[in-house]
């Protein structure tokens, strides 16, 4: 019997945080001023995206039983999500001349950060649940 990969629930949870810490942010800045707001907003955008078709890549068309495929597939994934990442960096800093560039790398940054902080908290989620059972 082969399984068919689907996106697990703990890089669905990444991505929606990536995506919550995104507009959060960008919200906040909106009372600040527009263009703070909209350099966070892209800065979340430029690293969800690349996210987002990454997870979609390898976790939608292979199976288990192809693990050498899938490999390669990471690879060839991560490649394409860096230059993905690189391509709307430079189409943001050609296209939108108020962009703020700190801001916008700030919350790249923190938007990246999801991805080591949403793992750290769910499994200190579950280390409690299993110590109160």
């Amino acid at each position: 019997m082969v399984r068919t990969l689907t996106i697990p629930s703990q890089i669905v949870r990444i991505l929606i945080a990536q995506w919550l810490v995104t507009f959060c942010i960008a919200g906040i800045l909106l009372v600040v001023k527009y263009e703070y707001a909209l350099s966070a907003f892209l800065g979340g955008l430029i690293c969800a995206l690349p996210n987002v078709y990454f997870a979609r890549q390898i976790f939608t068309k292979y199976r288990i039983a192809q693990a050498q495929q899938l490999l390669a597939t990471i690879y060839v994934a991560e490649f394409i999500k860096i230059g993905l990442a690189l391509i709307l960096f430079t189409v943001v800093f050609i296209k939108y001349k108020d962009v703020h560039p700190l801001t916008l790398f700030i919350t790249y940054f923190i938007v990246h950060s999801c991805m080591w902080f949403v793992p750290l908290f769910t499994q200190q989620q579950h280390n409690k649940t299993l110590n109160q059972t």
